[in-house]
């Protein structure tokens, strides 16, 4: 199965993270304006899940988490100064013998899961805890993933015939990831939405009944409500789609798109989004 491990490199990078690091909380969306072209993402969950049959860290889903748990525990049990943790105990908590102790340390601090403190002893960042706290899960079924597929196609299509009120309407859906391998058990279903504005907006532009982002959301909630494994990003165009992908909805050619660049219409909407979710 395919491995989590972060890419190793021939140093240890200095971790940014301190002992009083806290990582912020993640949103069910983020809606960023990048130069990647990406405009908005969406899970259907927003606590961190390890899957089944997958690898973290050099270990089984089940294994890794089992030994974070113990560790967190442990260490919970001690006063905030003298929370830390060195190869012994490493070992102990993960039951490991040395040689793959010493893998999991180095994958840990790549990850950023733990930062030296100076003192020969490692110290856990909030990366650490959330794969301590997360929950392990069966992985998707390809044929379970093909019947999601389906019906975010339908889900799509009846977006485009009815929802009138929303100015904006699915041109492309297309799938990556796990789903474009030969893999039966997959670890997520990676979408990635190409959207335009309907036509008979574009005259009046954004109505006043529908704001920007609850456009947007209007959009992406229902598709991400079929299941937790259903990751949204919604982009600018085909390019932003991560490579090797799959168009699997394509919206009637017959109408007529804008001429004005989508990515130029949609960065100050990203941006208001951004301001929004940040204000609250």
């Amino acid at each position: 199965m395919e491995s989590h491990l972060p890419a190793r490199s021939s140093h240890l990078p200095r971790s940014p993270y301190g002992p009083r690091e806290t990582a912020p909380r993640v949103r069910s969306t983020a809606v960023v304006g990048t130069p990647d072209r990406l405009i908005a993402s969406r899970g259907a969950a927003n606590a961190r899940r390890l899957v089944a049959d997958y690898r973290y860290f050099g270990l089984e889903a089940r294994v890794f988490h089992a030994g974070a748990e113990r560790a967190l525990a442990r260490m919970s049990a001690q006063a905030p100064e003298q929370a830390r943790i060195d190869v012994h105990m490493l070992g102990e908590d993960f039951r490991l013998d040395a040689p793959t102790t010493r893998a999991l340390l180095q994958a840990l601090l790549i990850g950023r899961l733990m930062y030296p403190d100076g003192s020969g002893g490692y110290r856990p960042t909030a990366r650490f805890r959330e794969y301590a706290l997360a929950y392990v899960v069966a992985p998707l079924s390809r044929a379970r993933a093909k019947a999601l597929v389906d019906r975010v196609c339908g889900l799509a299509a009846h977006i485009n015939a009815d929802w009138t009120p929303n100015p904006l309407r699915i041109k492309v859906v297309a799938v990556s990831g796990s789903y474009m391998s030969r893999r039966d058990q997959l670890a997520d279903l990676s979408l990635w939405l190409v959207l335009r504005e309907r036509p008979e907006t574009r005259a009046r532009r954004w109505g006043p009944s529908m704001s920007k982002d609850d456009a947007l959301r209007q959009i992406m909630r229902p598709i991400t409500a079929l299941s937790s494994f259903i990751i949204v990003r919604i982009v600018a165009d085909r390019r932003a789609v991560r490579r090797p992908f799959s168009v699997v909805f394509q919206a009637n050619e017959d109408v007529v798109e804008p001429s004005v660049p989508t990515w130029e219409r949609f960065r100050d909407w990203g941006v208001s989004i951004t301001r929004r979710l940040g204000s609250r």
